[in-house]
């Protein structure tokens, strides 16, 4: 098997895959393949030269592969969220933007972001506490991110009065209400806009269940709920990624029910199911697709 040992080292050395990568990967110890490799190996190497031989074989898959990575498209909902982002951004308003998962909520505010130097975009994460909110703040305006809660709070509100900086906080439903009243008192002190970005339920979260934090809601000078991709949305993604695939943006409107992420999904999903059955693209394949994807 000295072809094998020789293709997996070329592979290694191409994509510059560390031994210990590479051992993981295919499930053995570091010092199994080490021997299998110089040809040592006491043990089964009958099974050592099967799994190389099948991870290599999806590696040239991998590498052959279609490439459905998706451009930046100014959809109706990216669109969207550019507006209030602005409004929050020149008007200095509280702004929100809501809306069902996997419609391209953060990918618009991550190129707003972008194309904007004075924008601090945070990404929440699920349990996202007011310190550990603050603290990254604290970094993103180049400060040490730690401290109490209430000095990193001056601290920020000092860098930031007057600045006409945007905040915009992704997924920001994951946050407790703390830390949502002290994004508040940001606004009020320093006077900059803040753009909140998630799910429906963070409406509620900001009205309270019984309306009780009228004081944080009543600041919200824009609301907008985000609706799915209208087809002309789709049949730009579809021809971003498949220039050729014409006729095929009605099918894969219809089948990812306007749904970016599903779409991008569906995308790459039925170019290998057509790619695994030696056929060619078409609206069946897509929704057969469609219908082992979970939507």
């Amino acid at each position: 098997m000295r072809d094998l040992r020789d293709d997996l080292k070329t592979f290694m050395d191409k994509d510059c895959i560390s031994l210990r990568k590479c051992a993981k990967a295919l499930g053995i110890s570091i010092g199994a393949l080490s021997q299998w490799m110089n040809g040592s190996y006491k043990g089964n190497i009958q099974k050592i030269d099967k799994l190389v031989m099948n991870f290599l074989d999806r590696q040239r898959e991998l590498a052959e592969a279609p490439r459905t990575s998706m451009e930046f498209i100014r959809t109706s909902v990216a669109l969207k969220v550019f507006e209030v982002a602005r409004i929050c951004h020149l008007d200095r308003e509280i702004g929100v933007c809501y809306g069902a998962a996997g419609l391209g909520k953060t990918e618009a505010s991550k190129e707003y972001a972008r194309q904007n130097h004075d924008v601090i975009l945070v990404e929440v994460d699920l349990g996202h506490t007011a310190k550990a909110l603050f603290s990254e703040l604290h970094r993103k305006i180049g400060l040490e991110g730690y401290g109490t809660v209430n000095s990193m709070f001056n601290d920020l509100v000092e860098k930031l009065r007057g600045s006409g900086t945007l905040i915009i906080v992704d997924e920001a439903e994951h946050l407790p209400y703390r830390a949502l009243e002290l994004l508040r008192r940001v606004y009020d002190k320093a006077g900059i806009g803040i753009m909140l970005v998630g799910m429906p339920r963070l409406l509620s979260n900001l009205r309270g269940k019984k309306g009780e934090y009228a004081q944080l809601y009543s600041r919200v000078g824009i609301a907008a709920r985000l609706e799915g991709l209208r087809s002309v949305d789709t049949q730009m993604i579809v021809e971003s990624i498949l220039p050729s695939a014409n006729g095929l943006g009605r099918a894969f409107h219809s089948a990812s029910c306007g749904n970016t992420r599903t779409l991008s999904k569906l995308i790459a999903r039925s170019q290998r199911v057509a790619e695994l059955n030696s056929t060619a693209l078409s609206p069946q394949v897509i929704r057969e697709t469609a219908n082992l994807l979970i939507i």
